[in-house]
């Protein structure tokens, strides 16, 4: 294609406008991030870099600027060898052989000095591919300094001691049941509690409430998000998850700093980092909730668990904040190239090891660098921390052991966390190669009182691990269920092993017995659990298959029966006696030509193992135009061991707005229909504003069941109005509809929410607790029908 004159004239004009992007002044803009501690998604385009060309962007130490030892770069000498060493072209990720094998340096001169080496040879041109971590959690520039908040830390008084208050008053007097977890003894995170009479749970703007539920009466309600300098300056913290002991309260959430572009450089974007948040409350008197400590720490969540008193919090940070750059044009990837190399290659011990942060403290590593192991195939430039501290303290006192690799799948049992992670690819390359033998680390840890999580050892499995509860102990073993192929492959027809992975002792995860290919390569997995000496293995087309797995001899284990079922396996929930309940679901069609509908059923099993080689279903219930959450979301089913009780939501997928529903069935010597309860609407109350008559333009605005208030104090932002949603109109489309009443106070558009959906049953003080993002629902124990409906608004279960 012959060029165009007028483009090339405007191509011109640009790159004359265009201030020539000074690459000292990426370096500067890297530096400072570094200083300040943002750890993000900091990727600086660049404009015509082909006329930047490649400049070395290295510093000796000592050109006068104060940094801390931590944030010193490297010499200009160690540099240039580092980049002497390099190849023309990033490793080829498609030719890297997994090994077991990792390494720990003395101090951190060492250590920094191997990553260096290795990064560079692994970055590519648009960076390492890290677009930030996380989805739980995100900052600020300007420190965590809390004493310059709107919102302060309240004054703390004394935790426990002789000042502990007795709290006889809210002690049960009938069951409360915890979260559903993998392992009995292991709690797990979610967004809502049960503990005595109370329950504890996030109202997703930032508040932690305290209920009381016997009569739904909030006793507290206490912020515990910070907010940082001008309104708009930051987006806003978040509190999703929380965990609960012993009236003490750990609150998980993000904070996400946002830096300011480089100078000069008018494509530059603006970094966007992600902290996780650590906010501990003690919640001694539930009326007067009072937070003790709080804590920011660089990077994401990947999990956090809770065993005898002890939290046991997994995070994982990246490197993206090192001032990469990215080609705009074909012919600036070898340039982007070299300056990524270079950047990697003057990195220093603050970008590589997290730090956390007190409120007015300064930054402390979150683990020592003898405490961090490196695998000897490089799985990706995360950090992944395991930190233990203790609950009932009040004060985040951490203790940590790190490994260099993603934390992508998670496993903790009472002593023992594995965490799997793959072979580093960069996103856009993960369609255009192919791997023939891919390969997962499986790295494990062990705890033991008062000391940091020590390293037990690493392990290769064949494909890809398939969640949480594709991990077991057996043993002294851990057992890992895989399939063939990358994480994100979507072939619907691979290979599932088990192999069992034992510590020898020496830092090695030796392969002691497998099982191959135990799905005839048919078929995805669609749920796992490891049910003392058996695994339950819901695989084959459209997960229909369910196979048992015979571990009775863990240096042999091998497939025994199985069962074919109408539908898909999302959940198995162990029962006593070799027998489990599959939660599923299935579908057919009703009707015929324009009237032909998909109609989803949820489908439930109770399955007997005992003879492992002849499983069989004793008995099946389902529902009709019903879906739930128990597959994606094990917190959301919900057993009472002593009742033989199975509880969980459904929601009604008929059109229109139909009500929800509670399945409650009975495990006790068959699988029974005890109730199917309906969840009830919050209670109807008079609108807060008056309601106006609306023209028919409008009521075809806001719909037939749409309403429209009139709020007279002008300054009203919003409503709380409960069986609606309610949205402030903007003055000038009140003018467009209405002219002359945009003055006479604040408007509000209303609709009705969708119908309630228990989205967990809480069992609480004996009673069943129906929590829904917008009421708290108690059920009689014995007929299941509704005694109580709060209004208890929440933006629904966090993730």
């Amino acid at each position: 294609m012959d060029d165009d004159p007028k483009l090339s004239a405007a191509g011109a004009r640009l790159r004359q406008q265009t201030p020539t992007l000074d690459p000292a002044r990426i370096e500067l803009a890297a530096l400072r991030r570094r200083s300040r501690r943002a750890v993000g998604a900091a990727l600086v385009a660049i404009v015509l870099l082909g006329a930047v060309g490649a400049v070395a962007l290295t510093r000796d130490p000592g050109e006068g600027d104060t940094a801390s030892p931590r944030q010193l770069p490297p010499r200009t000498s160690d540099v240039e060898k580092v980049l002497a060493g390099l190849g023309s072209q990033p490793v080829d990720p498609t030719k890297v052989r997994l090994v077991s094998s990792v390494s720990r340096f003395g101090d951190c001169s060492a250590l920094i000095g191997d990553l260096r080496k290795v990064g560079a040879a692994h970055v590519g041109s648009q960076g390492f591919g890290a677009w930030g971590v996380g989805p739980l959690w995100s900052g600020r520039l300007s420190g965590f300094a809390y004493a310059e908040s709107s919102r302060s830390m309240p004054d703390v008084g004394p935790v426990g001691g002789d000042d502990a208050l007795d709290l006889t008053p809210y002690a049960p007097t009938g069951d409360t049941i915890g979260t559903n977890v993998q392992v009995v003894g292991v709690d797990e995170l979610d967004s809502v509690k049960a503990e005595g009479v109370l329950i504890y749970d996030l109202d997703g703007d930032g508040n932690l409430r305290i209920t009381d539920s016997r009569d739904g009466t909030v006793l507290s309600s206490l912020d515990v998000t910070p907010r940082h300098g001008e309104p708009d300056e930051h987006p806003e913290p978040s509190a999703s998850q929380i965990l609960v002991a012993d009236g003490k309260v750990a609150v998980f959430g993000n904070e996400e700093e946002v830096a300011e572009p480089v100078e000069g450089d008018p494509s530059a974007t603006r970094a966007s980092t992600s902290y996780l948040t650590v906010t501990l409350v003690d919640a001694g008197d539930p009326a007067k909730p009072a937070i003790t400590d709080r804590v920011r720490i660089e990077g994401g969540l990947v999990s956090a668990r809770l065993v005898d008193g002890e939290i046991r919090l997994v995070t994982t940070s990246n490197m993206a904040d090192l001032g990469f750059v990215m080609p705009t044009t074909p012919n600036s990837v070898p340039i982007a190239l070299e300056q990524n190399r270079r950047t990697v290659a003057t990195s220093t011990e603050a970008d590589w090891i997290p730090d956390w942060q007190r409120d007015g403290g300064d930054p402390t590593p979150l683990v020592p660098c003898d405490r961090v192991y490196v695998p000897d195939t490089f799985a990706g430039v995360a950090m992944t921390s395991m930190v233990t501290f203790p609950m009932g303290t009040g004060s985040f006192e951490p203790k940590g052991t790190s490994i260099v690799a993603p934390g992508t799948t998670l496993y903790a049992g009472l002593d023992t966390v594995a965490i799997s992670s793959e072979v580093w690819v960069d996103p856009i390359d993960r369609e255009r190669l192919e791997f023939d033998d891919w390969k997962t680390a499986i790295h494990r840890f062990g705890f033991a009182d008062d000391a940091a999580p020590a390293y037990e050892g690493s392990g290769v499995v064949e494909g890809s691990t398939v969640g949480q509860f594709a991990f077991g102990e057996v043993g002294d073993a851990l057992g890992v269920v895989t399939t063939s192929g990358t994480p994100w492959s979507q072939d619907p027809e691979v290979g599932v092993d088990l192999t069992l992975l034992t510590a020898d002792g020496e830092g090695t995860l030796a392969e002691t017995a497998t099982v191959d290919d135990l799905s005839d390569g048919r078929g995805a997995v669609t749920a796992v659990r490891f049910l003392d000496d058996r695994v339950l293995v819901s695989t084959g087309f459209f997960g229909r298959q369910t196979i048992v797995l015979d571990l009775s001899d863990p240096a042999a284990p091998r497939r025994a029966g199985g069962v074919v079922l109408p539908g898909e396996v999302g959940y198995f929930h162990p029962l006593p006696d070799h027998r489990a309940l599959l939660v599923g679901s299935r579908s057919d069609t009703v009707g015929s030509g324009q009237s032909e509908r998909t109609r989803q059923w949820v489908q439930v099993h109770l399955l007997d193992v005992s003879d492992v080689d002849a499983p069989k279903v004793l008995a099946t219930w389902e529902r009709p135009w019903s879906a739930d959450d128990v597959g994606a979301d094990h917190h959301a089913f919900t057993y009472w061991p002593s009742r033989n009780l199975a509880l969980w939501g459904l929601r009604d997928t008929q059109d229109g707005r139909q009500p929800n529903h509670v399945a409650v069935l009975s495990t006790d010597g068959g699988l029974t229909e005890v109730a199917v309860p309906t969840v009830s609407e919050a209670p109807e109350v008079a609108p807060p504003c008056t309601p106006i008559d609306v023209s028919a333009e409008v009521r075809q605005l806001v719909g037939s069941d749409g309403v429209v208030l009139r709020c007279d104090d002008r300054s009203t932002k919003e409503v709380t109005w409960p069986r609606y949603e309610c949205f402030r109109v903007d003055d000038a489309t009140v003018a467009r509809y209405a002219p002359g009443e945009e003055e006479r106070g604040a408007w509000f558009a209303c609709s009705l929410t969708p119908k309630p959906h228990a989205s967990r049953v809480l069992v609480v003080d004996g009673a069943p607790i129906l929590y829904t993002d917008q009421t708290l629902e108690r059920l009689d124990p014995e007929t299941f029908a509704s005694t109580q409906v709060t209004y208890h608004p929440n933006r629904g279960i966090g993730w």
